[in-house]
């Protein structure tokens, strides 16, 4: 992960952003699993990662005036623009947690748990990275990372920051 001094709002959203994955995660996994099976402990292991990782990151970061107003790498809910290094091709996608409803078709949505979306998961801009897909493999360069709720805010306050991407759970039916 990028190493990097965060002003105190994107400090704060970071932190508003760990407690709402938190609650998302365990709505998604009443919805979706009954009883433990492989695929729901992978799905558990995948969560406690992601969070054991941003606690880490914020339990190390620096705080103060001058840091950096934006999120200094990939995030859930981060819209990101990649160039893919083979077809030097510009790319748009937002990471999103599963079966979110794709709110702005302008953008292609990646599921956290896609290896799309895992692989774009904690990049920094100006980062290469390799994708194995079910097709092949894709070669990006992450050129632009952005939180939308984060960056049209006026508010001070990161709880009024709500996001598309923490409405999945609950109109799922399987």
């Amino acid at each position: 992960m990028c190493k990097i001094s965060l002003s105190k709002k994107m400090y704060d959203y970071l932190v508003w952003h760990v407690d709402e994955i938190e609650k998302e995660q365990e709505l998604l996994f009443k919805e979706l699993y009954t009883e433990e099976t492989h695929e729901s402990k992978n799905f558990k292991a995948f969560f406690r990662e992601y969070l054991d990782s941003l606690n880490s990151y914020l339990s190390k970061a620096s705080v103060g005036p001058g840091g950096k107003s934006t999120c200094p790498f990939v995030i859930i809910g981060s819209i990101v623009d990649v160039l893919d290094s083979d077809d030097m091709e510009e790319y748009k996608y937002r990471v999103v947690l599963p079966y979110a409803s794709q709110q702005d078709t302008g953008i292609d949505y990646a599921s956290c748990l896609s290896p799309l979306g895992r692989s774009l998961l904690f990049k920094c801009e100006n980062e290469n990275i390799s994708i194995q897909i079910p097709t092949g493999e894709l070669h990006y360069l992450v050129k632009k990372i952005t939180i939308p709720e984060a960056s049209t805010s006026n508010s001070n306050d990161s709880t009024d920051i709500l996001s598309p991407v923490f409405t999945t759970a609950r109109s799922i039916n399987i």
